[in-house]
């Protein structure tokens, strides 16, 4: 026999099983329920519909030498569930309505289904697409938009670490890139950068102590030391002093790393193995 009724209370037995309490229209309880579901069978492969208290199900009855127990066959598409379900461009949906005339005056339904775009979500849930649903989460299969996953609040790809774990997802058959994780890549980024702009900006130092000093000493070579460099107001000897105090300065910070090195450390160091991209 086969029964509709609603859940109306979820219980776990001394073995940790699931139990629910299924009651009719007219009020008869059919207690205990245990649920079947599409994939399961043995340890490690199983699914959930994702039942509450309230749900409206089907049960059927499995009588024993010790009564009856009852397994939950599926449950019922709530009325704003159903109608949320687009029917466009089904052929057969298509002609009911025109039997019962009501195409010339209320066409609420399209004659096709909408059209693929590369850069627009898909927001639909239609007959023809295999749709798994959780209010504002769910996975969608459709043959003219492919996969669509929506997540509220989150999206989250779960992978273990280990040599073969990964995140892969290819253009053509073709995975053959690999991504940075952006903390580590940015801040050996920046912090190579730093010492370039402190290299540059002590030999621009270096730069501009030299420059008057060595023009004042062919005009000053048989002048004092003490005599001043054109256009600064400074000395000879203290310009010659501020010259060896910015080439120190620059000799200080020590060479650049070349650039290749640097990548390369980057590459070794930087590149995230669980993840490869087209």
């Amino acid at each position: 026999m086969i029964y509709l009724g609603d859940v109306t209370e979820i219980q776990l037995n001394e073995l940790g099983e699931i139990l629910f309490s299924v009651e009719d229209s007219a009020g008869t309880l059919y207690y205990p329920c245990t649920l079947i579901t599409q994939f399961s069978g043995y340890h490690g492969v199983f699914s959930l519909p994702g039942l509450r208290v309230g749900c409206k199900v089907l049960i059927c009855a499995n009588p024993t030498d010790k009564g009856r127990s009852y397994y939950l066959l599926g449950g019922l598409l709530h009325k704003l569930d159903a109608e949320a379900i687009s029917v466009d461009g089904v052929t057969s949906v298509l002609s009911s309505e025109r039997a019962e005339g009501r195409r010339t005056s209320n066409p609420d339904v399209a004659d096709t289904r909408a059209a693929y775009q590369v850069n627009q979500d898909y927001l639909d849930a239609h007959l023809e697409d295999v749709h798994i649903e959780a209010e504002d989460s769910w996975v969608n299969l459709s043959q003219p938009h492919g996969l669509t996953l929506n997540g509220s609040p989150r999206v989250s790809v779960q992978i273990p670490e280990g040599e073969d774990a990964i995140f892969r997802v290819s253009a053509g058959g073709v995975a053959g890139n690999r991504v940075l994780n952006a903390d580590p890549f940015t801040e050996r980024l920046f912090n190579y950068l730093d010492t370039i702009v402190n290299k540059v900006n002590a030999l621009e130092r270096a730069v501009n102590a030299i420059a008057p000093g060595t023009t004042a000493a062919y005009e000053a070579a048989a002048v004092a030391a003490d005599a001043t460099a054109p256009g600064t107001g400074t000395p000879i000897r203290q310009q010659s002093a501020n010259m060896q105090s910015a080439i120190t300065e620059a000799s200080t910070l020590g060479g650049l790393l070349p650039a290749d090195q640097v990548r390369d450390q980057s590459i070794t160091q930087d590149v995230n193995p669980y993840v490869n991209i087209p």
